[in-house]
């Protein structure tokens, strides 16, 4: 006879298991609620770069957090080691194409970066990046004894794969030359990766991780990884694995601990 106890504890056991992907898609949409109402800015983006850096309830309740040791400073703080310790064991990315990056708090684009002009030489080329205010870019590659263009190119904002399928850049006359380019125009980026475990600052112990950036740093650092993972995940881009899934347990966590703190 099939043993109907053990059936029920598979049974109950799968009911039990809590879906963290629909819970953080929830707590995201509450989230979203109140920023909505917060700010008058229309953009998602331009409201998470305000509530990363400028003044608000939520910052100011958990930035302290960081670095006090009562006992929801340092649940808190768990929560982050744990989901910088998740996002290192398993590989979750955001966006397309040339812009794809991978998630993770050794690699965050933290922040937009002023604007940027590079110049360097090669082999009798000369490649010029210039990224200046308002987001367009230019790129230029001449050729430095005839003063011939190989490459000019404009666009109204940073895009590494619209400099891939530039015609001019596809011609360049080697594959060294076209490596130069692509990695000079990528260093005026206006979003250069910052390793926040990494840096100079005082150590803030999360968890069993160490992150050396700085309390500023490290709370907007939060703030975009999980605005990221929200992106992954409402834009169909996540692979919905057992493993994916537990990526989000502490971004729900975290997000339910803002929400308590502006009720």
């Amino acid at each position: 006879m099939p043993n109907t106890f053990i059936d029920n504890r598979d049974r109950w056991l799968q009911m039990s298991e809590i879906d963290y992907l629909g819970q953080f898609l929830k707590a995201w949409l509450a989230f979203n609620a109140w920023y909505r109402s917060a700010y008058n800015e229309s953009q998602d983006r331009k409201i998470i770069e305000e509530i990363k850096w400028n003044a608000n309830p939520i910052a100011s309740k958990f930035r302290p957090l960081l670095r006090n040791s009562s006992e929801e400073a340092v649940q808190f703080r768990a929560e982050i080691g744990l989901l910088h310790h998740r996002l290192e064991d398993y590989e979750l990315h955001n966006g397309k194409g040339g812009n794809k990056i991978r998630i993770r708090f050794k690699q965050v684009d933290i922040r937009e970066e002023p604007p940027l002009r590079k110049i360097e030489n090669h082999y009798g080329y000369e490649i010029v990046a210039d990224r200046i205010a308002g987001g367009t870019v230019t790129v230029t590659v001449k050729k430095i004894v005839t003063g011939r263009l190989l490459v000019n190119l404009n666009q109204t904002k940073f895009d590494l794969t619209l400099l891939e399928n530039d015609t001019n850049f596809k011609n360049l006359p080697t594959e060294q030359l076209k490596i130069k380019c692509r990695r000079i125009y990528q260093s005026v980026s206006p979003r250069l990766p910052k390793d926040l475990t990494m840096g100079d600052m005082e150590e803030i112990l999360c968890g069993t991780h160490s992150f050396k950036c700085g309390e500023d740093f490290l709370f907007a650092g939060v703030l975009e990884i999980i605005y990221l993972m929200r992106c992954t995940l409402f834009h169909g881009e996540l692979v919905p694995t057992r493993e994916s899934a537990e990526c989000y347990e502490p971004c729900y966590r975290i997000i339910r601990r803002f929400l308590a703190s502006i009720e």
